[in-house]
């Protein structure tokens, strides 16, 4: 029986793993891609890297991002159903706590994993780890 590759939809914080060369995400990452899964990021993570790059003038670190996303099989995830995936974000802001809730642009990264079936890549497991139905998956973590 043939296994069943997996894609991985990354956080801005493990793609920030990548580009400063954190060695268990790094080695995670070839190790999937070695192993035929695939890689993507959905458009508001691309826009948080490249946004916080601009933001501080970080222009080398910015060259080497796009040359990771040129280079890998990283890219923008096309986000299934905008609407769906919108529907999916005001559920998961209705059903977190008041005073818990989280930044909403994690909460449409979360949204848009939970509708296209991915795990999430990420360290942030205090906010993420709060929302029904997603899959988390911590590549610092060995």
């Amino acid at each position: 029986m043939k296994k069943e590759n997996i894609t991985y939809c990354l956080d801005s914080n493990a793609v920030s793993d990548i580009l400063r060369k954190r060695q268990i995400v790094v080695e995670r990452l070839n190790n999937e891609l070695i192993s035929g899964n695939h890689i993507t990021i959905c458009s508001i993570v691309y826009y948080e890297i490249v946004r916080g790059l601009k933001s501080v003038g970080a222009y080398k670190r910015l060259a080497e991002f796009h040359e990771l996303y040129d280079n890998l099989p990283l890219k923008v995830f096309l986000d299934k159903d905008d609407l769906s995936v919108i529907e999916r974000a005001t559920d998961i802001y209705a059903n977190l706590h008041r005073g818990q809730q989280i930044e909403d642009n994690d909460i449409y990264i979360a949204a848009i994993a939970i509708e296209n079936n991915l795990p999430l890549v990420t360290d942030n497991i205090k906010h993420f780890g709060r929302i029904e139905g997603l899959k988390i998956v911590n590549w610092r973590e060995e």
